[in-house]
């Protein structure tokens, strides 16, 4: 009885190594040779404004636009530039909330004052 390996053709049924490791991503696996040129643009002061307009998605914003500096600084510039995107679509879409309700706000107060000058007395004591 042996309990060496086995005898005849070696064919352990598994899946084998991975192909292309894993692992920190290093500065020449970027697509293109190296890293990009810049860092991308990371859209915190779309994402700052858009809190006062929609503070769930300004905040979601927010936390992407903070992400795309230390993902570029750890040499993770796929999601740098993932975490950059969608820091754009939320920045975009919490500063047109932001505008919107700006507008809203300017409307209304023109509204009532128009309103509370009208409805003043034009009467005079004299």
């Amino acid at each position: 009885m042996s309990y060496g390996p086995p005898s005849g053709p070696q064919n352990p049924g598994g899946y084998g190594p991975p192909s292309g490791g894993y692992g920190p991503p290093q500065p020449g696996g970027y697509p293109g040779g190296g890293a990009p040129a810049e860092q991308p643009k990371n859209w915190l002061w779309a994402n700052i404004l858009g809190i006062f307009g929609c503070t769930v998605i300004g905040i979601i914003g927010l936390i992407f636009a903070l992400q795309v500096g230390s993902k570029w600084t750890i040499g993770d510039y796929a999601g740098a530039e993932d975490a950059a995107s969608k820091a754009k679509i939320f920045g975009i879409i919490s500063l047109i909330a932001f505008i919107l309700q700006v507008v809203f706000w300017v409307i209304y107060i023109i509204f009532v004052v128009i309103l509370a000058a009208s409805s003043t007395a034009t009467y005079s004591t004299y």
